[in-house]
């Protein structure tokens, strides 16, 4: 209990940055540690799919799926040819038709103007009208992942592109335009809050709730306290090392979904140091024990990583196993002699650096479990918080051998973004990892259309990481959380940042 009154102190000292919200039951009113800055569709536009205003044309469900959203159907002709084929009872929130012409423009845009987009779709790819409702994709090379990226809220949102460039800039225009095609219209947003308001011709029917009221609070314990005085229903990214406070706590419930495609995820510094021995590598890996790391160490709100992958993906090997003996054994071989309760070798101690970051707290509990994992097979090990784990380790600003971060391996089902920029080698967050193998299988990968196939090569890479030159590997999976009030303990946390939906409701 007196972790609780902590907590709770601590909070009530944090309220006051939290607004007033009105007493609406018909309102979902909800809090997030984020900011939406502005209604630029480029640099915040992902936002949108968040909270009811923007749609996709494809939808990415928590089994690993992904199925027509905006789109009626997606089929894929050849290689290089997808068709397309649209709704036709679709209208933007202020009234226009969401037709073939009106699709193809909002895609034009993104290409034209998003980097994220540029770097996924290759500019020979063309998006062609070829019926009343129907787009042929031709894209030049192959491009397996084209589902995932019309998934993706940061690569091709639908808005209205007509209104959007009239407002020359000027992005306060756009509140209350009517731009996007979910259930919510977004009619006003400031530094504090943002408000939208029910979408009646709604293409899904009619949405239950009359708006959304999402309110910028980053304190965390000031989102909790807010919770549990009922002034929010629904509290994002809560502290999931509080569980036990929110067990014992009335009026707030933590409220777990399914289990993530990210996840804590650690790289080890192969460049020098302990880590470029492939045995400590190895070692590491096997002294981790992932069942523990999930049940205990964070009260059961992380799923136990079983390898790379979300083990729902049918190309997901689970090749991760808990075996102190053989890690023990692993250090042995390699000539890492035990010297008390730590091991040294040629009079070098076997000793670890580890990096984790502020911004994540739930990296210290795991931090400090992977302590005393290592300690039992005779690693010895500091934990050195640091602004930016990216920068840190990519340009060695301190020494380092093992970096924590929480990072997804399978975004919206894709899995060449975190294989080119993490695995390969030059990529622009590989921390020194180059494996001339593993690097030709990524290459592969990326144009390779049989899922068969595909997951054949997935299934050597992962092979490669734990087996022959380990580099990254998950610690455990995040879980979809949320913070929840009363009235809302039957809110089913969204996957893939989705978080309200035209259907979205109290309890029954």
């Amino acid at each position: 209990m007196k972790m609780k009154s902590l907590l709770l102190g601590v909070a009530l000292a944090a309220a006051i940055s939290v607004p007033a919200v009105a007493d609406s039951p018909e309102v979902i009113r909800m809090a997030t540690s984020f900011k939406i800055r502005s209604m630029d569709p480029i640099k915040q536009g992902f936002w949108m799919q968040e909270f009811g205003q923007g749609e996709l044309l494809m939808k990415f469900h928590a089994d690993g799926s992904i199925t027509p959203w905006l789109a009626k159907d997606l089929k894929r002709v050849d290689d290089t040819t997808w068709v397309i084929t649209m709704r036709d009872n679709i209208t933007f929130q202020n009234g226009k038709a969401v037709d073939v012409p009106a699709v193809l423009a909002a895609i034009a845009y993104n290409r034209e103007l998003n980097g994220g987009t540029q770097s996924v779709i290759p500019a020979e790819a063309e998006f062609l009208q070829t019926g009343p409702w129907e787009i042929t994709v031709k894209t030049g090379t192959p491009v397996p992942e084209l589902p995932s990226i019309l998934a993706h809220e940061s690569r091709l949102m639908i808005i209205d592109v007509d209104t959007v460039k009239a407002a020359n800039g000027d992005f306060e225009k756009l509140e209350g335009a009517g731009i996007h095609t979910g259930p919510f219209k977004l009619i006003s947003l400031d530094d504090q809050k943002m408000i939208a308001e029910r979408y009646d011709n709604y293409w899904q029917g009619k949405p239950v709730m009359k708006g959304v009221e999402l309110h910028f609070v980053t304190d965390e314990n000031a989102r909790i306290l807010a919770v549990k005085n009922g002034e929010i229903d629904i509290a994002l990214y809560p502290p999931v090392a509080a569980k036990p406070v929110f067990d014992v706590t009335p009026g707030v419930t933590l409220d777990l979904g399914a289990v993530s495609i990210d996840g804590f995820t650690g790289f080890m510094n192969v460049k020098k140091g302990p880590m470029a021995d492939v045995a400590v590598r190895k070692a590491v890996m096997k002294a981790v024990n992932y069942q523990e790391i999930a049940d205990t160490v964070f009260s059961g709100t992380k799923g136990k990583a079983t390898g790379l992958y979300n083990p729902n993906f049918s190309w997901a090997l689970k090749n991760y196993e808990f075996d102190l003996e053989e890690a023990n054994d692993l250090l042995d071989k390699a000539g890492w002699v035990k010297k008390g309760d730590y091991r040294e070798k040629d009079g070098k101690p076997l000793s670890i650096t580890m990096l984790i970051y502020p911004q994540q707290p739930d990296l210290k509990p795991l931090s400090s479990a992977l302590q005393g994992y290592f300690k039992a097979v005779g690693i010895n090990s500091k934990i050195t918080s640091v602004d930016s784990v990216n920068e840190t380790a990519k340009n060695d600003l301190v020494d380092w051998d093992f970096a924590l971060s929480s990072t997804g391996t399978a975004t919206v089902g894709a899995v060449g973004n975190f294989l080119v920029r993490y695995i390969h080698t030059g990529g622009d967050r590989n921390y020194g990892y180059s494996n001339a193998n593993v690097d030709q299988l990524i290459d592969e990968l990326n144009v390779t259309m049989d899922q068969k196939k595909r997951d054949e090569l997935l299934g050597k890479i992962q092979t490669v990481l734990v087996e022959d030159d380990p580099y990254a590997f998950v610690l455990a999976l995040h879980k979809e959380r949320v913070l929840v009030g009363d009235n809302y303990t039957d809110y089913v946390p969204g996957v893939a940042w989705n978080h309200v939906k035209w259907d979205t409701q109290p309890n029954h």
